[in-house]
């Protein structure tokens, strides 16, 4: 178990403070909602508006804490890429969720159904952040509670690395088994799509856009989803997303 509160926003945002002040990065606050501040973390090359690099988000829904707490860990660990790519981190987009341990914000708003909405405050903010920028790579890390191992949504306009990246995770959490996830089939726990996108959205998601589709949509050239079974050991959870963001940055990095 973790020593504290897989909860504790107070003290998720005090270790993000140490560490953007530690690697030099910039913490800045987007927006405040239901009471709590909401946080962006870049460093220089990603305010400088630099091409490609990498974006990653946890925390958009407020009960899948394990991914919450792998970005932090993750970078409380000084990944290099901080130094030699722009990189934007969201670090938790959904506070008020996550303190509450609910998947939706305390206005009972699935914020992965709303990211084309520039009316929701949070959503709004985070499009005028978003603005002019443009990511080789955007991962999105989340949990299921329905899942019985690790999946991945790839979103990709090169060759497919899902497979690779599941087989990096899978020693520690087994990949899913059953072939269909949500309404959609899965092959091996992948799931791969690079078009038909606006359908799926309007058919089969309520017109509601999810962030890893708006990402690849708009800002991003490939776009991840990773799940973790969030009724398997915490700390099990937490070791699968770090797997995860190491395997899914590395090639990135072998380029740079």
């Amino acid at each position: 178990m973790l020593p504290h509160s897989g909860h504790d926003y107070t003290l998720l945002i005090r270790r993000w403070k140490a560490v953007a002040e530690r690697a030099g990065v910039e913490l800045r606050l987007l927006n405040e909602t239901g009471g709590y501040p909401v946080f962006v973390v870049e460093n220089e090359q990603a305010a400088a508006r630099e091409p490609g690099g990498i974006y990653l988000s946890a925390g958009v829904h407020g009960d899948e804490c394990a991914p919450v707490w792998a970005l932090l860990q993750w970078m409380e660990s000084d990944p290099e890429i901080l130094r030699r790519l722009p990189v934007v981190i969201f670090p938790c987009i959904n506070p008020s969720g996550f303190v509450e341990n609910t998947r939706r914000d305390h206005e009972g708003i699935d914020l992965n159904r709303c990211f084309e909405n520039n009316a929701h405050h949070v959503i709004g903010s985070w499009q005028t952040f978003m603005e002019g920028r443009q990511f080789d790579l955007a991962l999105n890390l989340h949990e299921d509670y329905d899942a019985g191992g690790i999946y991945l949504y790839e979103l990709a306009r090169e060759d497919s690395k899902g497979n690779e990246l599941l087989s990096a995770c899978e020693k520690i959490i087994p990949r899913e088994t059953a072939s269909t996830v949500d309404g959609s089939d899965f092959n091996n726990g992948l799931l791969t799509r690079s078009g038909d996108l606006e359908r799926l959205v309007e058919e089969e998601l309520g017109g509601g856009y999810p962030e890893a589709i708006l990402l690849f949509l708009r800002y991003s050239r490939n776009s991840y989803t990773f799940e973790t079974p969030s009724e398997f050991d915490l700390i099990r959870r937490i070791e699968a997303h770090q797997a995860f963001l190491e395997a899914a940055t590395k090639p990135l990095m072998e380029s740079a």
